[in-house]
């Protein structure tokens, strides 16, 4: 079973051998997701596999693949072989998490025959600034479930903010953070457009903030309203100016954003 489901996956039966003897062919920009593949084999199985131009594990960078959006992927595996196409990083390195959750104990990988896209362009959790450690941890849980936004409160060591920042990058993640008036000077350690603001308003003095900082804010919505977007994409509630909403509630005692809606008029 993917996590989350796949918008196309129909059943195959069969499941693909991992053996040590198992090549991976790698062809375009895909040597990074290639990489994280053979990482993941390499824990489950002890097998570290080798590189080969006419491997049957093959891990395939193809710009020309549009129609599945900026993240989507396509994953066929079959008893004979496994191919992984995307059409940009991001979607690669879904696929491969994809790939991780067929591969079984005993070292097959279930058949399957996935054409997947998100459903939503920001899909995210929201954290305080954890020991490091706990950080990457977090951020490797996220990847694996193909979630792509970190909201935290930048409240500590800068040095140990931009570790989380890069960290996040290196996994597809975007650390967004979550600023109040005493945090507001620390927007410089993150690469992201988008400030989180909580609940607050926006004033004409924080928003004027933000714009000379060249940055897009986004607020929590209560989830009231299903139809956060209304026509063109303009936000059916919230102040001038405010360019994304996001609902947000409580899952196993934590915080966390379930979906957003950006509004990129």
């Amino acid at each position: 079973m993917i996590v989350p489901m796949p918008a196309s996956a129909p059943r195959r039966t069969g499941a693909f051998p991992l053996t040590e003897d198992v090549a991976v062919r790698v062809t375009g920009q895909a040597r990074t997701a290639a990489a994280l593949l053979r990482e993941h084999i390499f824990r489950q199985t002890g097998y570290l596999l080798a590189e080969s131009p006419d491997g049957m594990l093959m891990v395939t960078h193809d710009p020309a693949m549009r129609g599945l959006g900026p993240e989507g992927y396509a994953l066929l595996v079959s008893n004979h072989a496994v191919m992984l196409r995307a059409g940009t990083q991001a979607g690669l390195r879904h696929g491969v998490q994809s790939f991780r959750q067929l591969m079984t104990r005993d070292g097959t990988v279930r058949a399957a025959d996935v054409q997947d896209s998100p459903a939503f362009a920001w899909r995210g959790v929201t954290s305080p600034l954890l020991p490091p450690a706990e950080m990457r941890k977090a951020i490797d849980q996220m990847a694996a479930y193909k979630l792509n936004v970190l909201h935290v409160f930048p409240e500590g060591d800068p040095d140990h903010i931009r570790e989380v920042v890069e960290y996040g990058l290196d996994h597809g993640i975007t650390v967004v953070p979550e600023i109040s008036p005493a945090t507001i000077e620390l927007l410089e350690l993150f690469p992201s457009r988008w400030v989180h603001i909580g609940r607050a308003k926006l004033t004409g003095r924080l928003a004027g903030l933000l714009e000379r900082h060249n940055r897009l804010p986004v607020r929590w919505h209560d989830g009231s309203d299903v139809d956060v977007l209304g026509p063109h994409g303009r936000l059916t509630e919230g102040d001038d100016g405010l360019r994304a909403v996001a609902t947000a509630g409580w899952v196993g005692g934590h915080f966390t954003a379930s979906a957003v809606a950006p509004a990129w008029t």
